[in-house]
This record gives C-alpha cells, sequence and structure tokens, in this order.
C-alpha cells in the first residue's frame, strides 16, 4: 500500500519481536484501512522510535505483526506546554487535534474566572492525542495533566520557566531575544477563555516576572485557533 499506515503502541519496541493487536486497533487495521496478512505498517511508542511491522496472522478480534526494521530513532518532544482554560467540548477536540499535530510536550487544562467548561473527559482527549500522532507522522505522544484552577497552576511552577501569555494588546517585540537567553528553561504557552483573563487573573500574570505577554496578531482569534497559531510561532522561535 502507498498509503503510510501508523499506529500509538504503549509498549515496548525492538526488533524480531512479534506483537498482538487487539480491540480498537485491530478494528481499524482490518476494516477501516483493509489490512490483510503480509501487509506492511509502522508502530511507535513515544521511546523506542518507530519500526516498520508486517502483518503475519489476523482474525476478527487480534492481529499478529511482526517487527522487522526500525526506520527512526525517537525524536525529542516538543519544548513547549500549552496551559488552556477549558472550552466547550467542540472546540476542544480542534483545539487538541491541531496542537498535537504542530508538537507539543504537554497539555494543562486550567478553569479560569471566565471558563465556560469545567471539566474534561480525558480518555476522550488521549483518544483524539493518540490518533493525531498517527496521521501527522509525530513520534511522541503529549502528556494531558489534571485539570486545576489557574492561579493553583500558575503558582506551581518552576520560577525559572518561562510562560507566554496571549494578549491582543501586547506590543512585546523581545520574544526571540527571550527564548534565545533561555534556551535550556521550560516554556509555556497560556491562553485564556474567549471571554479574556478576568482582571484578578491579569494582575497575577502581571506581577509574575517569568509571565511574559505576546500578542498572537492584531484580529481577536477564538481559544482554540489562538492555542494552534501561538505554537506554531514559538515553535520556529525555538527550532
Amino acid at each position: 500500500m502507498s498509503l503510510k499506515v501508523r499506529i500509538y503502541l504503549d509498549k515496548k519496541l525492538n526488533l524480531d519481536l512479534d506483537l498482538i493487536l487487539e480491540k480498537e486497533d485491530a478494528h481499524y487495521l482490518t476494516n477501516v484501512m483493509r489490512l490483510r496478512e503480509g501487509d506492511n505498517l509502522f508502530l511507535f511508542n513515544s521511546k523506542d522510535g518507530e519500526f516498520k511491522g508486517e502483518i503475519i496472522a489476523f482474525d476478527k478480534k487480534n492481529i499478529k505483526v511482526k517487527l522487522i526494521s526500525k526506520i527512526e530513532n525517537i525524536n525529542k518532544p516538543g519544548k513547549i506546554s500549552l496551559i488552556f482554560s477549558l472550552i466547550k467540548s467542540s472546540k476542544l477536540d480542534y483545539l487538541i487535534q491541531k496542537c498535537t499535530e504542530v508538537g507539543i510536550k504537554s497539555f494543562y487544562p486550567v478553569i479560569s474566572e471566565k471558563s465556560v467548561a469545567k471539566n474534561l473527559n480525558i480518555q476522550r482527549t488521549e483518544k483524539i492525542m493518540k490518533e493525531s500522532c498517527e496521521q501527522s507522522n509525530q513520534l511522541y505522544l503529549p502528556a494531558i495533566h489534571s485539570v486545576e484552577k489557574l492561579e493553583k497552576k500558575l503558582k506551581s511552577l518552576d520560577k525559572n520557566s518561562i510562560v507566554f501569555f496571549a494578549d491582543i494588546n501586547s506590543s512585546n517585540k523581545k520574544i526571540e531575544e527571550v527564548i534565545k537567553n533561555n534556551k535550556n528553561r521550560e516554556f509555556y504557552l497560556l491562553i485564556g477563555p474567549e471571554g479574556d483573563f478576568s482582571l484578578k487573573e491579569r494582575d497575577l500574570l502581571n506581577s509574575m516576572s517569568n509571565c511574559i505577554p505576546i500578542s498572537l496578531g492584531q484580529n481577536i482569534l477564538r481559544s482554540e485557533t489562538a492555542a494552534v497559531v501561538g505554537l506554531v510561532i514559538l515553535n520556529s522561535l525555538i527550532n
């Protein structure tokens, strides 16, 4: 097949290993991608790199795959983590999917004073991240953390980390200089809710020396769009 079929597995991968793929993966490969015995696929696990495998047996419930070659070593995870205020599930799916495709280290969902949503379906989020990694040629599955309040999350971060927060009113022109002088630090992008940060939250951000405002342009962006645009900008500067 000309199409490259990729599967993320939370299992150890090494050459000459035989693996059993079950349930969702087996269904996807046989019923969606129509793979059969003798067909090739590619497997990765965020730790051991990417491997080429061959289907050596299958039935309705599982598929047996033999790893035959290693095609790529593991790359480093994205250097930026995203702290984002929870949004409605339909928009949240887009945010998780596209940010994973762009390349990210971790997701930190938070509740801010103007957040519309208050809960996150971790299982659904992990499924979206897995599918996005498989389809976008990423080798590293981001981490997804439990929901916290914004103030608690900010105060828990290492004081040496750098938090860029989106602010349409910012005229900061020194982002590149900040990144250049702090290459070994942890970087975060903070995206607020569509109603923006409250005055109390903005005062908190302005009081923290490691929180730096950045502009994502003159247009007012939805939260999910701002997250993707911000990651693209910061990734281009950091990498």
